[in-house]
C-alpha cells in the first residue's frame, strides 16, 4: 500500500514530539525528576526562545538555544536569595543544562537528556508523576 504524500505527513504530525505551540506560553511545574518525586517547588516557562522561573529558591531567566522541540539552555542567570533549598536549586539547574529535547504526553511536559535523564512538569503543581508512577 502507498501512502500519499498528504497521508505521510498526517501520519508524521501524529508522531512528532511537542510542537512549539502546545508548550509555550504555559507555566510547568515540576512534578518529577529521573523519576522521582520531588519534595520541593520549581516551575518553567518557554516563550519563543526565552525561558523563565521559579526554581526551589530563586527565579531565573535564560535562553533555549535550539529549535523546539530539541532544547539547549544556554546560561542561566538567577536572583542569590538564600534558603533551605540552594541544594535542591543546584540540582535543578544541573538537570535542566543537561535536557535535550521535549516531548508532550497526556499533558506533561517531558525535558528529557542522556541517558535516559527526564525532567516531568505539569499544568498544576499537585499533579501525579506519570513517570515516577512507573518506575514504581
Amino acid at each position: 500500500m502507498r501512502l500519499s504524500l498528504l497521508s505521510f505527513a498526517a501520519l508524521a504530525a501524529c508522531v512528532t514530539p511537542a510542537l512549539s505551540n502546545d508548550i509555550t506560553g504555559i507555566d510547568w511545574h515540576l512534578v518529577g525528576l529521573e523519576g522521582q518525586q520531588v519534595a520541593w517547588e520549581a516551575s518553567l516557562r518557554l516563550d519563543g526562545d526565552k525561558v523563565t522561573g521559579m526554581a526551589p529558591c530563586n527565579r531565573f531567566f535564560g535562553t533555549n538555544t535550539a529549535a523546539l522541540p530539541d532544547v539547549s539552555f544556554g546560561a542561566i542567570g538567577a536572583t542569590k536569595m538564600a534558603c533551605p533549598d540552594l541544594a535542591a536549586e543546584s540540582v535543578f539547574f544541573e538537570a535542566m543544562q543537561a535536557m535535550q529535547r521535549s516531548e508532550l504526553d497526556q499533558g506533561h511536559l517531558f525535558l528529557i537528556g542522556p541517558e535516559g535523564r527526564i525532567m516531568e512538569f505539569a499544568e498544576t503543581p499537585d499533579a501525579p508523576c506519570l513517570s515516577c508512577l512507573a518506575r514504581q
